[in-house]
């Protein structure tokens, strides 16, 4: 069961995100941690229970990579990419992505404030939102569980 690994690795996200700046590549690195370890917490795989199929390609703007994003129904999968790759491009800085996946930056605020840029559309954003915020609604149950 990885809910224990999922909450420590969310630990160190909130840490890292409060020393300032770190580099785009450790903050890349650390936001398919955390995807990799929701994918196997049984409490975010269960709050994606009933959501959209759907893809993202999350381009880094402050650094060089990109994380392929696939969620829906009961599942997730996340894998560095190429940032021109196949797929729905959506932009935002690392420190955002950190934010966002690591639970510490609200989905509304992330896409309200222009944090977030979708390069396909509407309905990818919309998507992605909605996906972002069944993540952290696992989390919060992940963290539950582990206390």
């Amino acid at each position: 069961m990885s809910g224990p690994a999922l909450v420590a690795t969310l630990d160190e996200a909130k840490a890292l995100a409060s020393l300032g700046a770190p580099s785009p590549e450790a903050i890349t690195d650390l936001v398919l941690r955390i995807l990799t370890e929701a994918s196997d917490a049984p409490a975010v795989i269960d709050a994606l229970k009933g959501a959209s199929d759907g893809r993202a390609l999350l381009r880094i703007t402050d650094g060089t990579r990109a994380i392929e994003f696939q969620a829906g129904d009961g599942r997730l999968s996340a894998a560095i990419s190429d940032p021109k790759g196949k797929g729905p491009k959506v932009d935002a800085t690392a420190a955002t992505w950190l934010g966002l996946f690591g639970g510490t930056l609200k989905p509304w605020l992330a896409f309200t404030r222009g944090l977030v840029i979708c390069r396909a559309g509407l309905t990818e954003l919309r998507w992605l939102q909605q996906t972002a915020e069944r993540l952290q609604r696992g989390y919060a149950n992940a963290r539950s569980t582990v206390r």
